[in-house]
């Protein structure tokens, strides 16, 4: 069972000092996170906590409720649940002994794209004067007389959601009330986007 997990907002990449060479980083910062509640196996038949990012009170008919930007599950163990009750405030301190993170978010949408840039075939060649060169060339066969089953195709590209395993926990900075984690490398998704790590 992996100790803890945490939501960050990916920050920037820059670079630093490590071992006699500039080293590129990405910067993320653990947002205001807390266990909801959690689920059981008699009443949804698994065991997991429910995590909410960034709370907030908004008024509501019968008074305020509690809102969140974002609301998502990890799967726990008995003795987890037995150390961590449903309220508790998770921050960078789980990180502490920590050397490698998991970190899953989605990657940053490219659009529609042909199967040069998606699928990286070669193409045709530049000369003789047409104008086919970023094209796939031809799809179909004799036999059967369709196109076959896995054949790369022009389409949407990214957007989807991906996990980089074994990324280097390098610092954990704290100042002025944020946390900020230091992770080598760079890491998917976008400016101030939502991403999962799972402490290794």
């Amino acid at each position: 069972m992996h100790k803890w997990w945490l939501i960050v907002k990916k920050l920037e990449m820059t670079k630093i000092w490590v071992n006699d060479a500039f080293t590129a980083v990405t910067l993320v910062k653990v947002l205001p996170q807390e266990i909801i509640r959690y689920k059981t196996e008699e009443a949804d038949g698994y065991i997991a906590a429910v995590i909410g990012v960034e709370k907030k009170e908004v008024p509501s008919k019968k008074g305020t409720k509690n809102t969140y930007t974002m609301v998502s599950e990890f799967k726990v163990d008995p003795e987890f649940i037995a150390a961590n009750e449903a309220g508790k405030i998770l921050t960078a301190d789980f990180v502490e002994g920590v050397e490698t993170v998991n970190a899953t978010a989605n990657t940053i949408g490219k659009g529609f794209q042909g199967m040069v840039k998606k699928w990286h075939v070669k193409g045709m060649g530049a000369t003789h004067g047409h104008k086919f060169t970023r094209t796939g060339g031809s799809k179909g066969n004799r036999k059967p007389r369709r196109v076959m089953k896995g054949h790369p195709h022009a389409g949407h590209m990214g957007n989807e959601q991906v996990t980089i395993k074994d990324i280097k926990l390098l610092d954990v900075m704290k100042r002025e009330g944020e946390e900020v984690l230091v992770l080598k490398g760079s890491l998917p998704g976008t400016y101030n986007s939502k991403v999962k790590i799972t402490l290794n």
